[in-house]
């Protein structure tokens, strides 16, 4: 009995000791917080300017080399099993959208759909590898190949795309 007295004591005599005497100054009193005022929306909305065509295409090209960035990274990732196919497909796809929006010229565009495909193709063969090792199943393929598809199918028509004509008709 004695020992939990004195274990009860040793135990409460800190609290008790600061109870009667703090150790430090006191703390200020506690002031009502000001309620932050919220920026009004007009204040996040870019300006418009005489250069926003540059800055359009500026941003177009960041958004572009992040999504490159991003893409080889999830294609690393997926090869090691740390990301599965949907996060990859789902970059690859926005990546490639990015792409096609930055430009409206059919050569430039063609250009991009057809790196486009060569990446697809190289995603589908990672796929089928990871397949033949067992670790995704046939699910992965068939939906690598329809993105495969997907990017040929815009190129096919990027291609039959009607171009203007630069030959001038002689008139009678």
């Amino acid at each position: 009995m004695n020992r939990i007295l004195l274990t009860l004591a040793l135990l409460l005599a800190p609290v008790l000791c600061f109870a009667a005497e703090p150790s430090w100054p006191p703390l200020p009193p506690l002031e009502a917080p000001t309620p932050e005022v919220p920026t009004p929306i007009t204040d996040l909305l870019p300006k418009a300017r005489d250069n926003d065509a540059a800055l359009l295409k500026a941003a177009q090209d960041d958004r572009i080399k992040e999504l490159g960035t991003f893409v080889e990274i999830l294609i690393a990732q997926y090869r090691v099993g740390t990301v599965d196919f949907n996060q990859l497909a789902s970059a690859q796809n926005e990546l490639s959208n990015a792409l096609l929006d930055s430009t409206d010229q059919p050569e430039k565009r063609v250009a991009l759909l057809e790196e486009q495909l060569v990446m697809a193709n190289d995603i589908l063969k990672i796929v089928q590898a990871r397949v033949k090792a067992g670790t995704v199943t046939q699910a992965d393929v068939c939906h690598a190949k329809a993105i495969f598809l997907d990017v040929k199918i815009k190129l096919l028509r990027e291609r039959n795309r009607k171009m203007p004509s630069t030959t001038t008709e002689k008139q009678p």
